[in-house]
């Protein structure tokens, strides 16, 4: 599957390293760019990895979250064979 980026996420994901880069180093903030790339890759293939976000059941869409570093959630949800990440 194809993955997509909503503007908002890729705003929170810069904001993210940066501030892991600042408040702890390149190192972490190279650990965090590197588990986001890693759990991309895997919703890329298998989507279902990630549990139903219940907070967001009321949606319209089947949204997904999953952790993908200590405080950070990614959620998306799927459209035909496109993964929508919506935030982090």
């Amino acid at each position: 599957m194809k993955v997509e980026w909503a503007p908002r996420a890729l705003q929170e994901w810069e904001n993210t390293v940066r501030y892991i880069y600042r408040e702890f180093g390149r190192k972490a903030a190279e650990e965090f760019e590197q588990s986001v790339a890693k759990w991309e890759a895997r919703i890329a293939i298998n989507p279902e990895l990630a549990h139903q976000e219940l907070l967001l059941k009321h949606r319209d869409k089947l949204y997904r979250g999953l952790i993908v570093i200590k405080y950070n959630k990614l959620i998306f949800y799927v459209e035909e064979d496109i993964v929508y990440i919506s935030d982090l």
